[in-house]
């Protein structure tokens, strides 16, 4: 053998074992970065659940501690501290699996009404879910675990304030910290890691597992903390605390909550599988040592494996993703597209109303004719029943404040009837069966309105072959002898078993497959109904229907019951008084139209188109009273413009006009408390009223 072919041979053997080698070395670190990006996926999938149960139950906390507000408004602490309040906030937490307890606190910080017997007069003054409400007020405050008796928990509060600003206590829900860590095991994988939910400050609420690091509170230079400082919303982060191992961590902030929560792997145990193949890298890599040939061949092959069965599985995810995704949307539009499709119908017909009245009265007019009264109440009657169907969407939506008032429920389920067909399809029936000359009942008609659509839908969707709805109204007896009115959605859908039923009205609970209900259409029917002072009843048999029984006590005041009439102002204008109006408004036709109308009451008005023009307007005319301003304007709104005129007239009265649901979700000032404030579309009574009362403000002061 030359020395060349010795050389090329020891070449060959050094090659046998060096190639090898650097396959190895390469396909370990190619393992180890996809086992880590695996791992990171998984670590931020594990906190975005554990983000979303954190935001559903707080968010069901602060829903509680506003139906405790509204039960115990307007009644002094004798009231509260009755036994009725401690029942009323021991029903309240009854479905709450998370809620330990339900407190109402005094000023002084005694708790006057609570879920527990044993909690009644415990001072609370020196804790800070108490003490930090007292100066003003800070919105919602989660306090720091603590122990009480065999549990660990800690407290969610919010201020109370008398109608002046006072402080007038606190509500608290102790939450307890057993329910997150035993979700938060659930959830997680079956290998070492560490579940957080802890504050924006760092305090730690839930550490699962329980007994994984001893710190109540993470300090500022934590590398964790400081992570979360540098990015408060969300984010994923490797860090490393002195003296401790590598660990990856992903976190988010729990809505508008100073809550976060973090789910953290150590990057060892992540690497625990990449250690598994290494091993079998090592083995192949010592057979493929035997010949260059075929070590490269086995290389190779194995390479091209692994590349397809990930392109198969990377293609395969997405397929499966991209198709989960059009059947959310397909089922988003398809809802959407039935309610638009009824709301188009009625306001098509609401138009023709209208437009038709509209057109008549035009041409009556112009042959001098005039008996046109019935052509005008037939346009403001389709203009009331648009505005009515306008409320019903702010409703569904959740927009609309409540508004409870004496109503007809066999008016309103007549009147809904039409939208309830095209809504569900022609493959349900919808019937109705009403009592004979029912009484009253007092609820916001828009929620009532609200609660029996969601029923119906929810009928709808246990009827997938078609079948029938039927809404009824009975009158019943409650305990002690009260009246009330039974108003029940049945249909012949598929039931419910008895384990169903059960926990058909706990918050986030649904039998619908994943992205086809958020579990909170019962729950807020139910609170809707015990907050109107009523009760509600589940009838339900598998392969028998259902029946969801919404029992409402019966009105018994004097004011008029709410239909769907509008009321005529008959009478003559008011006698003309010496004071102007300044009205403004962005859009021209609404201006000329309330200027008008106020007009019409006998007031002398002035217009301007946004708020600079009003306060030149202002300062040129030193006999101006009253200030009638839309809410929401391009350049300066609403507020701002009425406190700039108040500070230029410390004595002028303001009306404000607007036409959102909610006005307190926009950015920027607001009217105050006791601004008086019209929604749009308005009648001349309303705006008769509110000028009246502004000028009664004026004459007392």
């Amino acid at each position: 053998m030359s020395l060349s072919t010795v050389r090329l041979h020891q070449l060959l053997v050094a090659a046998a074992f060096l190639v090898p080698c650097v396959v190895l070395v390469g396909a370990a670190w190619w393992n180890r970065a996809e086992v880590l990006r695996e791992a990171d996926g998984a670590i931020q999938r594990t906190a975005a659940v554990m983000h979303e149960h954190a935001s559903k139950v707080f968010d069901t906390a602060e829903l509680a501690m506003d139906r405790v507000d509204d039960y115990v408004f307007d009644r002094s602490w004798t009231q509260i501290g009755a036994p009725a309040t401690s029942a009323f906030l021991s029903t309240l937490k009854a479905p709450l699996a998370q809620a330990v307890a339900v407190w109402v606190v005094d000023p002084q910080g005694v708790v006057r009404a609570s879920s527990r017997e044993g909690d009644l007069g415990t001072g609370v003054a020196h804790r800070d879910i108490f003490a930090v409400h007292r100066a003003r007020d800070i919105g919602i405050y989660v306090g720091p675990s603590v122990r009480e008796g065999d549990q660990q928990t800690f407290a969610v509060s919010r201020r109370r304030s008398t109608e002046d600003g006072r402080f007038d206590g606190v509500i608290v829900i102790a939450l307890g910290t057993s329910y997150f860590a035993r979700f938060y095991a659930e959830v997680a994988a079956p290998v070492a890691h560490e579940a957080l939910l802890l504050r924006a400050d760092g305090v730690v609420l839930v550490r699962e597992p329980e007994g994984l690091g001893a710190e109540p509170r993470l300090p500022a230079a934590d590398p964790l903390m400081r992570a979360i400082h540098a990015r408060p919303q969300a984010g994923f982060a490797t860090v490393a605390a002195p003296g401790l191992p590598e660990e990856r961590t992903a976190w988010r902030r729990v809505g508008d909550y100073p809550v976060q929560v973090a789910y953290a792997l150590q990057t060892r145990v992540a690497e625990e599988r990449w250690h598994e193949n290494l091993q079998l890298y090592g083995a192949v890599a010592a057979v493929s040592a035997l010949t260059l040939v075929l070590m490269a061949w086995l290389a190779l092959r194995r390479a091209r494996a692994e590349e397809e069965a990930l392109a198969s599985l990377t293609r395969e995810t997405a397929q499966r993703a991209a198709a989960e995704e059009q059947l959310r949307q397909s089922q988003k539009m398809e809802a959407v597209g039935q309610l638009t499709g009824g709301i188009a119908h009625d306001f098509n017909n609401l138009l023709a109303v209208i437009t038709g009245s509209l057109e008549v009265l035009q041409r009556r007019i112009a042959r001098g004719d005039t008996d046109v009264t019935r052509f005008i109440d037939g346009a403001l009657d389709g203009a009331d029943r648009a505005a009515k169907l306008t409320h019903r969407l702010l409703a569904f939506a959740r927009q609309q404040p409540l508004e409870p008032r004496p109503t007809d429920p066999n008016d309103l389920i007549t009147g809904m009837v039409d939208l309830l067909r095209r809504t569900l399809g022609e493959t349900v029936t919808v019937e109705t069966r009403l009592a004979v000359a029912a009484p009253p009942i007092f609820v916001d008609r828009n929620q009532l309105e609200n609660a029996i659509l969601n029923l119906a839908v929810n009928a709808r969707d246990a009827m997938p072959g078609g079948g029938r709805l039927t809404l009824e109204t009975a009158r019943e007896t409650a305990e002690g002898g009260r009246p009330v009115i039974a108003v029940t959605v049945r249909d012949t859908g598929t039931g419910m078993p008895p384990e169903v039923v059960a926990r058909a009205f706990e918050p986030f609970f649904t039998t619908k497959p994943q992205g086809r209900g958020t579990g909170l259409g019962l729950s807020q029917v139910y609170g809707f109904v015990t907050q109107s002072g009523g009760t509600v009843r589940i009838d339900s048999k598998p392969g028998l229907g259902t029946a969801i029984v919404l029992v409402l006590p019966v009105y018994d005041g004097d004011a008029p019951v709410e239909t769907s009439g509008r009321g005529r102002f008959g009478g003559p204008a008011p006698e003309r008084r010496a004071r102007t109006v300044l009205v403004v408004e962005d859009d021209a036709m609404v201006r000329r139209a309330s200027a008008e109308t106020i007009g019409e009451l006998g007031y002398r008005t002035l217009t301007a188109p946004d708020g600079q023009a009003a306060l030149a307007c202002l300062d040129s005319n030193r006999d101006v009273s009253v200030l009638f301003t839309d809410v929401v304007m391009p350049g300066l709104d609403g507020p701002t413009l009425a406190a700039e005129a108040r500070r230029r007239r410390p004595g002028l009265k303001v009306v404000f006009a607007t036409g959102h649901g909610r006005d307190e979700e926009r950015d920027g000032p607001l009217p105050g408390p006791d601004e008086t404030v019209l929604r749009k579309p308005f009648s001349i009574e309303d705006l008769a009223a509110a000028l009246q009362a502004v000028s009664r403000e004026e004459a007392s002061a």
